[in-house]
């Protein structure tokens, strides 16, 4: 059929395209018999399928008519619906599919409930239903839409009106109907309503108990455990409630707990105690709180244990406060609000001699002072009810009071009343007779200096902060020959400079003078110098700043001591002249004396080896002794022109790299048959960090050699000698220390010096040389040398050098300092 209308169509197309050229072709086909019979063929089917298409007209005719009908019918059953559904005042919203807004809202409420009008406001439940009615809508309207469940529930507007929610499902859609509630139904509701909200606070009560951050519990009739929180099962060390609950051991128990009232009510509805138990391993201490709910009971304790602690601290620095209190000698005493007295000091009861025992009863303020007043101890007034009672007016003021009171004993105080920061008044009583005697005996001190300045000699000027004169004494008006009436005025430093470069032109030294005076810097210098003025007076002058920013000058007269001085000078120069006469004096003696006493030595060695035939004992017994003799006056000698060297300064030190340990091990050896004869023992302390020093190895060696001489010659039999050595801030100390006699703190003040010895009876007899040459080879090394001694208790000997040479120090040789010479000698 299709093919057909097609083929019509386009014959029909082709005779109205071109009607003249069809028409002549029309007539071709009727003269051609075949295209006759396909002609015919067209001609039926185009009535076949005008008939056909007739048919189908009608028959949509007819099936109009049959919906029309139909749609008339439902608009009519639509209509019907409505009105049902309007007949009662609700709220029906419909919505098509999972996500969106409500399709259609239909209805109202007719007055009866007070609900937005559009799909907006009414889908904003937050904004017209209270938060519980709007939270419990909201989840159930997401759950229908959802899932499909359905639900019909209890809300609450904000104005207080119940409504019933009803949500349904069916096919695509999903309904909510609002409506509102009469009779037996809202009863019904309100009930249901009212319970799930009492149900969902239930469910947030019971979560904020479980996760609380003390232990709660609830128990049954029986008194057994029927709930308990997460923090007590976390104090319980349980993972689960029903470990505990199972009859198990319980974080506290109540029968050993002696329970009170609370509030003092007596009523046992709820009850506390207190309890210890052990959390995590640690003792803690709680409060616990027992509530009867009927026949059952809850609890919770608290954690107190930081409070005992903060309890404990506060009594400790309550005690400790009381103790600084007492021990000040400022009298204090504290009144309570009820004006009774809570706290006083020693200091309090020292000063108007009262009984503690009196005082500890609490008396009154005014008690106290009417005590006080009895026994003559207050201030004489003329109306002293009129002065106690301004005494009190304290408890009800905020201000500080301050009065002096002028007792009859003579001693003043200072009173300062002030309010205490828990109510009442504290007292402070400070004496200041004393200060008041100072300022007395101040005033007249400074009486006393300005006559001393004033009679001075010397001349004396003060100038101040901004340069001018503050303060002068006569002395320097006559030395610079200036008017008083000038230095009155306080003339600045460059005035007076001007009058005195009158006497003394010296503008460098004036410059000096006044950058002292004038200069701002925190780290001014002194000024020294010494005046020549043509006038042949000679003056020396020094500028001192002084702390509080002043400057001082001073300026003495040596007119007089000029020549003194200079005769001075000479025989200082030949005292020194005679002091290198006996250096080079004693220099000569000991070499003269070296070079006999070697050839002693030499034969007495040579005679103890047999030389000269054998020897009886006797004669043994008498050449130890020459050479035990020769051996210490070699020593002598020795030290003597060590000695003479360093004076001459002409001592060379040669300095190598010393291993500390092994070259106290050498000294140690060389002092073994000293130590072996006096059966002593002999400790070697080296700390850890002591390695190397650099150093002369001689000299350094005889250094230690003469402290362990000293130290084995004054130690007793079978004692103990110590030699160590440590390092500090770049330093290497070393040190001898024996248990021996020791000295005296006059001795000890000469014991450096040259040729000072204190034998000790059956002990150690030197020339008083050792700790002379001790001195002069540590100084030598840039070091010092000091001394630690008691009687009977021993004497330590401490020798500090620098553990590595300075850049700057001459190599190969040494001078003592001239101090040190000068001690020496």
């Amino acid at each position: 059929m299709p093919a057909v209308a097609w083929l019509c169509s386009a014959v029909l197309i082709a005779s109205h395209a071109r009607p003249a050229s069809a028409q002549s072709t029309f007539q071709n086909i009727v003269n051609n018999a075949g295209e006759r019979s396909l002609l015919l063929m067209v001609v039926f089917a185009a009535v076949i399928v005008f008939i056909w298409a007739t048919f189908v007209v009608r028959r949509l005719y007819a099936s109009e008519r049959t919906a029309r009908r139909q749609i008339g019918e439902l608009e009519a059953q639509l209509n019907e619906a409505e009105a049902a559904l309007t007949a009662e005042p609700n709220i029906l919203m419909i919505w098509r599919g999972r996500e969106g807004r409500p399709e259609r809202v239909v209805g109202d409420m007719r007055g009866t409930a007070r609900v937005p009008g559009t799909a907006s406001e009414l889908m904003a439940f937050e904004d017209w239903l209270e938060s519980e009615s709007s939270i419990s809508l909201k989840a159930a309207v997401d759950e229908m839409r959802q899932n499909g469940t359905p639900f019909n529930i209890g809300v609450r507007t904000i104005n207080g009106e119940l409504l019933e929610a009803d949500g349904r499902t069916a096919g695509g859609l999903t309904t909510l109907r609002l409506r509102p509630l009469t009779g037996e139904r809202r009863h019904t509701m309100e009930l249901t309503h009212d319970t799930r909200k009492l149900a969902r606070q239930v469910e947030r009560l019971s979560a904020v108990l479980d996760s609380a951050p003390i232990a709660i519990w609830l128990r049954d009739a029986a008194g057994k455990l029927v709930w308990v929180n997460r923090t007590y099962l976390k104090a319980m060390d349980a993972h689960d409630s029903d470990a505990v609950i199972g009859g198990g051991p319980e974080l506290i128990d109540a029968g050993k707990i002696a329970f009170k009232a609370q509030d003092g009510e007596g009523q046992e509805t709820v009850r506390r105690g207190e309890a210890h138990a052990v959390i995590h391993g640690a003792k803690r201490a709680l409060d616990v709180y027992d509530v009867t709910l009927g026949e059952t009971s809850a609890g919770f304790s608290i954690d107190k244990t930081a409070l005992e602690e903060a309890q404990k601290e506060l009594r400790r620095h309550i005690r400790a406060h009381a103790g600084t209190l007492d021990k000040l000698t400022t009298a204090i005493a504290i009144f309570g609000p009820d004006q009774r007295i809570k706290f006083y000091n020693s200091a309090y009861c020292e000063l108007w001699g009262m009984d503690p025992d009196w005082l500890d009863s609490n008396p009154l303020d005014g008690e106290i002072l009417d005590r006080l007043r009895s026994e003559r101890k207050l201030p004489e007034q003329a109306n002293f009810r009129d002065w106690k009672d301004q005494q009190l007016t304290t408890y009800t003021t905020l201000d500080a009071k301050e009065d002096w009171w002028h007792l009859p004993d003579g001693q003043s105080l200072r009173v300062v009343a002030e309010q205490h920061p828990f109510g009442g008044v504290t007292y402070l009583y400070e004496n200041v007779t004393e200060k008041f005697a100072l300022e007395s005996r101040y005033n007249e001190l400074i009486s006393v200096q300005s006559e001393t300045l004033d009679n001075l000699h010397e001349g004396v000027a003060l100038f101040g902060t901004d340069g001018c004169l503050k303060l002068y004494n006569p002395s320097f008006s006559r030395f610079w020959q200036l008017d008083e009436e000038f230095l009155e005025s306080q003339p600045h430093v460059d005035r007076l400079i001007a009058e005195c470069q009158k006497l003394h032109a010296d503008k460098a030294m004036w410059h000096e003078l006044k950058f002292c005076v004038t200069e701002l810097s925190e780290t001014r210098s002194p000024l020294q110098g010494r005046i020549n003025r043509s006038d042949q007076m000679v003056f020396e002058f020094a500028g001192v700043p002084l702390p509080d920013g002043n400057t001082l000058l001073t300026y003495v007269d040596l007119t007089a001591s000029a020549g003194i001085e200079k005769a001075l000078r000479e025989r200082n120069e030949a005292l020194e002249a005679a002091d290198r006469l006996k250096t080079n004096f004693l220099s000569n003696v000991s070499y003269e004396l070296r070079t006999p006493l070697t050839n002693i030595i030499g034969f007495a060695e040579g005679m103890s080896l047999g030389i000269v035939g054998e020897l009886q004992s006797k004669q043994h017994e008498y050449l130890h002794h020459i050479q035990s003799s020769s051996a210490d006056l070699l020593a002598i000698i020795d030290a003597i022109l060590d000695l003479t060297t360093i004076d001459a300064g002409a001592m060379e030190l040669k300095y190598t790299e010393i291993d500390v340990a092994e070259f106290m091990q050498e000294a140690a050896e060389k002092a073994a048959k000293q130590i072996n004869q006096r059966d002593l023992t002999l400790n070697i302390e080296l700390a850890e960090d002591v390695t190397t020093l650099q150093a002369d190895r001689d000299r350094l060696g005889q250094v230690l050699g003469h402290l362990l001489s000293n130290a084995i010659g004054f130690s007793s039999k079978g004692a103990t000698v110590r030699m160590g050595a440590q390092c500090d801030n770049g330093d290497i100390i070393l040190w001898v220390a024996d248990t021996g006699k020791g000295m005296d703190e006059e001795f000890q003040r000469e014991a450096f010096e040259r040729f000072q010895s204190r034998p000790v009876a059956g002990g150690h007899r030197g020339a008083g040389l050792g700790l002379a040459i001790v001195k002069s080879f540590i100084e030598l090394h840039g070091g010092q040398v000091s001394l630690l001694s008691k009687l009977e208790r021993g004497t330590t000997v401490i020798c500090r050098i620098p553990m590595r040479r300075s850049e700057g120090e001459k190599t190969g040789s040494g001078r003592i300092p001239s101090h040190s010479a000068a001690a020496a000698r």
